[in-house]
């Protein structure tokens, strides 16, 4: 049976908390749990630009994808960050990070987003072979960070 990708629903915290979890845990990342809580919070209300879809197979959840739109410099259009991509060990390779993909494509299209863009570490090279599939590769950028804290 296929993934089916859909927004969250209340109903789902604990399902994506988990997978939430992992994903932090990938990428060695150790947050405090209020911070959990509160994006949580953001992804449901209809007020914040912050969104959010979830890959479900057979009544569990296995992945999740957040986005959000923001003003771009380049163009009047609104343009998409993808902050955050997981799908669950064991199913991954079937199609699922792409679908999640998909779904923040189609509403970019539907909202009139003029792209959606998205960064990976150098090393997630199962992720990347995804990636260069759907792009045709890396748009040769550099990221670089400054910690404010």
């Amino acid at each position: 049976m296929a993934s089916t990708i859909r927004p969250p629903s209340p109903d789902d915290f604990a399902g994506w908390k988990a997978l939430w979890a992992s994903y932090l845990v990938f990428y060695e990342t150790d947050l405090y749990s209020e911070h959990t809580t509160e994006l949580w919070q953001r992804i449901l209300d209809p007020h914040q630009t912050t969104s959010c879809r979830l890959a479900e197979k057979d009544g569990q959840l296995i992945g999740l994808v957040h986005f959000f739109p923001h003003p771009d410099t380049w163009d009047r259009r609104l343009t998409c960050y993808l902050q955050d991509l997981y799908v669950k060990e064991g199913f991954r390779g079937e199609g699922v990070g792409e679908a999640l993909i998909g779904a923040v494509v189609d509403r970019a299209r539907e909202e009139g987003w003029s792209g959606v863009y998205w960064l990976t570490a150098d090393d997630n090279h199962q992720a990347r072979g995804l990636y260069d599939k759907l792009t045709g590769g890396a748009s040769g950028f550099i990221a670089y960070e400054l910690d404010i804290d």
